[in-house]
């Protein structure tokens, strides 16, 4: 099978009755899940960016695998404490994330289940789900791994990115849900990121530092890097280059 030719369906477990996930069942290697947030995305990007952004890639990555990964509803909260002090954003505790995502593993692994992808929209997370990704190596002998598609198409983005500070609400986000799901932006207000000199100079800064802040400490509107430059060209680019290198990932994991 040709791995870079998609499929036109995608195992979706909301799609599906529970008659049709046991007929699928023989067939499956792996769970996609993927992880977003419910968290502000400046003036042009609805609640909804991380996850739809991680749901929809994660069909489209089970479509190049198909019929072998089930895809899971998103878990559309996440670690966001960072953004509370802008309306809107709902955060979980780090360690009720991590619970919630060994409870959803938990439970497909009792229908057989013994491989897991984590498709991961929102930094925040990050930190977690290494450590849930080997809890359940640890805990469960299963195997488990995660990915965020934006990291894994990092280099292809920065050639056509010129923006110093970007990652969040940014020309790269938004063109990447311009193409995957169009409704959570805001095309009338798509702005540049309002940027405190502070926060870009320790980002430019060589000393490889993590620092605990709050979002508006970075920037006043909530976005980095210029949105007003996002386009569906640079969101096809991205996309498909990590799909294409998970798809790879992923026909390994499967099998070994």
């Amino acid at each position: 099978m040709d791995q870079n030719v998609a499929h036109p369906k995608s195992l979706y477990l909301y799609d599906m009755t529970w008659p049709e996930v046991k007929a699928a069942l023989p067939d499956i290697k792996v769970a996609i899940i993927p992880t977003g947030s419910t968290e502000q995305h400046g003036p042009h990007g609805t609640f909804e960016v991380d996850s739809a952004r991680a749901r929809e890639f994660a069909k489209r990555l089970a479509q190049r695998v198909y019929p072998h990964a089930l895809v899971t509803p998103c878990v559309t909260f996440g670690i966001s404490g960072h953004h509370m002090h802008f309306p809107g954003t709902i955060s979980l505790r780090a360690e009720t994330f991590i619970q919630v995502l060994m409870d959803i593993v938990w439970s497909l692994y009792q229908h057989g289940i013994r491989r897991f992808f984590f498709i991961n929209g929102h930094g925040g997370n990050k930190p977690a789900l290494t450590i849930v990704v080997n809890r359940i190596r640890q805990e469960m002998d299963a195997k488990a791994a995660w990915a965020s598609p934006t990291s894994v198409a990092d280099d292809v983005i920065k050639q056509r990115v010129k923006s110093p500070m970007i990652g969040h609400a940014c020309e790269s986000e938004m063109s990447q849900c311009l193409y995957l799901c169009h409704e959570t932006v805001r095309t009338e207000y798509l702005t540049k990121g309002e940027i405190y000199d502070e926060a870009l100079a320790k980002h430019l800064s060589a000393v490889p530092v993590e620092e605990g802040r709050f979002w508006e400490e970075i920037t006043a509107n909530g976005a980095l890097g210029d949105a007003s430059q996002a386009n569906v060209e640079l969101g096809q680019v991205a996309i498909e280059t990590a799909l294409d290198r998970l798809t790879a990932f992923l026909v390994n994991f499967m099998n070994s």
